[in-house]
Parts: C-alpha cells; sequence; structure tokens
C-alpha cells in the first residue's frame, strides 16, 4: 500500500469539523487506556474528583479515610474519587484494491469516514490511532491526540491509495498483537474478501474493544446498470469472468447482496459488535452526524 498526496480532494469543510466537534466518541466500555484522560471511569480510583464513600475494611489505605466523619460518627470509611481514563480510537482502514471502485471511490469514502470520526476522538481529547493494509502493506498513523493533531490525521486519511489484495483477517489478528490499549476500534471495508468476512470480525472481537464494522459499498454494486454480454475483470486476482447481463441474473445478484450483506449484520449483532451500512451515493453529512449516532458510536 503506499500512498500519493493528490490522490483524494480535501476531505472535510471547515463547517463540517465544527459541526463534528459538538460530538463525542460514545464508548459502551470505558477502558483504561496509557495515561489519565478526559473521561470519566466507572473505576473507582483515587484522581482529585470525589464520587462515593465505603466502609473500611482492614488492608485499605488508610490515607483515604474520612477522619472528618469519623470524628463525628465513630466509624472508619474511605473516600472514593472518579477516576478519569484514556480513550482510544482505533481506525482501521482495508486499502486493498476492491476499495478504488465506485464513484466516489469506496476507499476516498471510507477515508472521509475515518477521518471525521478521528477528529472528534482528537476534539474530547481521545488518543487516535490508524492504519491503512492491504496485502501490498500497511500505512500507519502514530497515535495522536488534541485537536491540534487533525492535520496529521487529514493528511494520512487524505494519502490512502487502494491496492493489493484483500488480507483482512491477516491485518486484523496483527493489529489486535500489537494494540494493548484497549478503546474503539472501527474498521472500514466492503467485506469483498475471497476467505469471508467471518476470521476479521472475530479477531476484531478479540481486541476486548468496542468494535465497529463500517460496510461501505458504492451504489454501482449495490444496483449494477449493466446489461447485455459482458466480461468482467476483478481488479485484485485479475481473472476475468463472462456473463450475460439479464434481468434474471442481476435480481440473483441483489439477493445474494442482500443476504451477504444480511449475514454479516448478523454475524456481528451476534457477536456485539455495531454494523452499520455506508453506500457512498448516500448524505455524507447525514451518516456522519445522524447515522453514526443513532448506531451508537457517536453521542
Amino acid at each position: 500500500m503506499t500512498v500519493d498526496g493528490a490522490s483524494m480532494p480535501h476531505l472535510l469543510e471547515p463547517d463540517f469539523l465544527r459541526k463534528l466537534e459538538r460530538l463525542s466518541i460514545a464508548a459502551r466500555h470505558v477502558q483504561l487506556g496509557l495515561a489519565k484522560g478526559e473521561r470519566k471511569s466507572k473505576r473507582k480510583g483515587s484522581s482529585v474528583e470525589f464520587a462515593d464513600y465505603r466502609d473500611y475494611v482492614q488492608g485499605d489505605d488508610l490515607r483515604h479515610v474520612d477522619w472528618n466523619i469519623y470524628g463525628r460518627l465513630d466509624a472508619l470509611y474511605l473516600k472514593l474519587f472518579q477516576e478519569h481514563e484514556d480513550l482510544t480510537v482505533h481506525l482501521l482502514v482495508d486499502a486493498s484494491r476492491s476499495m478504488s471502485f465506485g464513484a466516489p471511490s469506496k476507499i476516498e469514502f471510507a477515508a472521509r469516514l475515518a477521518a471525521a470520526i478521528g477528529y472528534v476522538g482528537l476534539v474530547g481529547y481521545d488518543r487516535v490511532s490508524a492504519e491503512a493494509f492491504s496485502a501490498a502493506g500497511v500505512q500507519r498513523l502514530v497515535p495522536c491526540r488534541g485537536k491540534a493533531s487533525a492535520h496529521k490525521l487529514l493528511d494520512f486519511m487524505s494519502r490512502i491509495v487502494a491496492e493489493g489484495g484483500t488480507q483482512l483477517e491477516q491485518h486484523t489478528k496483527s493489529y489486535v498483537i500489537r494494540n494493548r490499549a484497549k478503546g474503539v476500534a472501527v474498521l472500514f471495508s466492503d467485506f469483498l474478501d475471497p476467505n469471508g468476512f467471518e476470521g476479521c470480525l472475530k479477531r476484531l472481537r478479540q481486541s476486548g474493544s468496542d468494535c465497529y464494522a463500517i460496510h461501505i459499498l458504492s451504489r454501482a454494486e449495490i444496483d449494477p446498470a449493466i446489461t447485455g454480454d459482458l466480461r468482467l475483470l476483478d481488479s485484485e486476482s485479475q481473472e476475468y469472468v463472462e456473463v450475460s447481463a439479464s434481468p434474471a441474473l442481476l435480481k440473483r445478484y441483489k439477493e445474494n447482496l442482500s443476504g451477504f450483506c444480511e449475514a454479516i449484520r448478523r454475524f456481528c449483532l451476534a457477536r456485539g459488535i455495531g454494523y452499520i451500512f455506508a453506500p457512498t451515493d448516500g448524505p455524507f453529512d447525514r451518516l456522519t452526524l445522524d447515522v453514526l449516532r443513532s448506531g451508537g458510536l457517536f453521542k
């Protein structure tokens, strides 16, 4: 996988970025990250924000005893404090050659979505990492945080080029092994892997993060406007297939595609993975601001 600074137009407009700043990443289970962050955890720790009391138990740190209460009630109570935790947002972009299809291309659409989600994370002072991968290689963005890092994220996403074969399971396995910072993991793909989609989603779930699968297809794939005798080229295998695009064949194709999408959705649902279908011809603002919110990724 290579990068090319001129491969995509400007990803996100300033007005749209301002709308994104009103959102935040909605982690269902805030995980302890690599450093103290901006989020309130469900854990009770020892930071500076008071949360609650509990009875003293032998062996507890006496420094956390509320001696004022002891003086009034002659009973030992421990002060509990709200611990703030650091959330990591992992953006995983399938950059295989099949993602180059469509107008706009699926890779361009995936990059815009990933940039929008990452920007929301940066504004919320979450840690954001990103990688784009295919059989041609992997390109990684070093984890960053804060709105000042937005230019790094946008530059990275704008330079992704789709090339090489699809290796979803191999790369999600590598991601899980390398990344110990749990948080929110979002995979952007068309899931057109000859080895199937199940393996990569199982691997993703093993990360321990809140997981989302963003399923990206172009309108030309969803509703192909083709007729007659055709010779089709597989963009990744470079193999040709001759077909006669009759109404009956197109009907069967649409039924198979619908079944494929439903199978991914059900597979995700059974494993607690958020599934969001994202056709490239849909209104981008609505998908980002409304659909991702209703899908549980934003709040």
